[in-house]
């Protein structure tokens, strides 16, 4: 049998098709056209010890363990840590350094930092001063704040105690009078509850004639009043008005600084003025104290309305007056402001009620404007007469 040689290249490449590129040791010897045997002493030289190489495995594999293991325990110490500090996460420096101090021989001080975000040279600090001035200086204005809530039995708040303190030299600002009495429970002594109003009661002053019956077939048989307020710059002013049921028009609408009686009376004198009613006109109004007045149930007498009033605290009986104020302040009010002078809402106001009652469409009497709904009823009333005294 002969002996094939082979060259060191030809060696050195199918060991590198083995080693290098990863083929097994039988398809590179039937490729080559080797056997096996020979090929196995030609790469066993050039790979490293298995010994060796699975004690390097074990060894890694030993500190990989090793590593996790000491970080599980880091974050069972960081979630322990958190589960016991959860009352102060939220809270100031000087409270989490307090928790650092008491459970600083626990958990190391770094991981403490950390958890908590302070700092470790602050945490130092605080050590050698526990009590800031900031706190030093409450505890001296709050044995002030005692003396005065005492002194007075009990009775005064966080706004009077202030003014004691004020006449007496502090500097110190409102809030923080309410902050120290609101932590230490300092209350003041407050009075009997006011006794609240009963809705649905009906009014002793008139009856309710209207019954939420907010359908009329004529001008001037029923109007309805109610008020609504606009706030300012220069304070707040109120709006009175009057409107006709038949075709939601403003009749009479009055505005003042103050919600007084006169308000309302004002109103009803330029409906009155306006419209000179030929017939008796019934008059709804809520409970307010303006329209059950002795002064403005006897100018209703006077003029020879009839008032009806609706149940307190009940808007759906005056529910067409709080939609039209409704309208007012979301079309002028709320749209244009805020309102820097009262003479200016009053301004707008005045514009704003000739363009609901000529030119403003609504729906409920078909879509045309209050005013044009009045003349087609008056139109027709004409048309009527003459064909009743045509055919006479």
């Amino acid at each position: 049998m002969s002996t094939q040689r082979f060259t060191p290249e030809f060696k050195e490449e199918a060991v590198k098709q083995v080693v290098e590129r990863g083929y097994s040791d039988p398809d590179v010897a039937a490729c080559l056209g080797v056997s096996v045997h020979s090929l196995y002493k030609w790469v066993k030289p050039v790979l490293p010890d298995k010994s060796e190489q699975q004690s390097k495995e074990l060894l890694g594999a030993k500190s990989e363990i090793l590593r996790l293991r000491v970080q599980m325990r880091r974050v069972e110490e960081e979630r322990d840590l958190l589960k016991k500090s959860r009352a102060v996460l939220c809270q100031g420096a000087r409270v989490k350094y307090r928790f650092m101090s008491e459970h600083r021989h626990e958990y190391q001080l770094a991981m403490m930092c950390r958890v908590l975000q302070v700092a470790r040279a602050g945490f130092y600090a605080w050590l050698q001063c526990p009590v800031s001035d900031r706190a030093k200086d409450d505890t001296r204005l709050l044995e002030l704040i005692r003396h005065s809530y005492t002194a007075s039995h009990g009775v005064y708040g966080a706004r009077r105690v202030f003014g004691d303190l004020r006449e007496a030299g502090e500097s110190c600002g409102l809030h923080r009078v309410e902050r120290l009495m609101q932590r230490h429970k300092i209350k003041a002594v407050r009075g009997y509850k006011k006794p609240c109003a009963i809705a649905g009661r009906p009014s002793i002053i008139a009856p309710n004639h209207l019954q939420r019956e907010f359908t009329v077939d004529a001008p001037n048989k029923v109007w309805v009043t109610d008020i609504t307020y606009i706030r300012t710059w220069q304070g707040w002013l109120y709006l009175a008005v009057v409107l006709d049921l038949y075709a939601r028009k403003v009749v009479g609408w009055s505005m003042k600084a103050t919600l007084g009686r006169e308000l309302a009376l004002d109103a009803l004198l330029m409906a009155v003025w306006r419209r000179k009613p030929q017939q008796r006109v019934l008059d709804h109004s809520d409970q307010g104290s303006q329209y059950v007045s002795i002064r403005y149930t006897e100018r209703l007498d006077q003029a020879g309305i009839r008032p009806s009033v609706g149940s307190r605290g009940d808007s759906y009986d005056n529910a067409l007056a709080e939609t039209i104020n409704g309208l007012y302040k979301a079309e002028l009010i709320h749209r244009r402001g805020p309102w820097k002078t009262r003479e200016s809402v009053e301004l707008a106001t005045l514009q704003w009620v000739h363009w609901f009652n000529h030119v403003r469409l609504l729906t409920p009497i078909g879509g045309i404007p209050p005013a044009e709904a009045e003349a087609n009823y008056w139109w027709q009333l004409a048309l009527r007469n003459t064909s009743i005294e045509v055919s006479t």
